[in-house]
């Protein structure tokens, strides 16, 4: 049970972190490509910097899931095997130092934000916002 997925990153070099993240919960595109999003606009120092970028991916998701239940780490290895038992399989994306793309389902992103989290006046961004600590958020 869960809406689960397995998220790796990349730079653009095609150096992949060696870190993929599983997620228990709010594993769907239009919510990984939030998070992925409030990431990039929130800390621009990891634009271009892949590890930077993971760690404060990880962190945006550890607030959001303080629970601890939600947010796993697996060697890059598994990741193939862990996404089979995923719901939503395994999202790959690309993080440069202009942009990040969705590698291989670059054709669900538009549908993804089209989705109710994404366009509701409460969105999903709010929600994001919402759970960093206050000192984190930057403007």
């Amino acid at each position: 049970m869960g809406n689960r997925c397995i998220l790796t990153l990349e730079n653009d070099k095609g150096e992949q972190h060696p870190v993929a993240l599983y997620l228990h919960w709010n594993g769907g595109l239009e919510s990984v490509l939030a998070f992925i999003q409030y990431t990039w606009d929130t800390y621009p120092r990891g634009h271009g910097d892949l590890f930077t970028f993971h760690a404060r991916l990880c962190q945006v998701l550890g607030n959001f899931f303080p629970d601890g239940m939600c947010l796993y780490g697996h060697p890059l290895e598994n990741a193939d095997g862990w996404a089979e038992g995923c719901d939503n399989g395994r999202f790959h994306f690309t993080i440069g130092a202009k942009a990040f793309e969705l590698k291989g389902r670059a054709a669900e992103v538009e549908q993804a934000k089209l989705h109710k989290y994404w366009t509701e006046e409460r969105n999903i961004f709010a929600s994001i916002k919402d759970a960093m600590p206050k000192a984190e958020v930057v403007a």
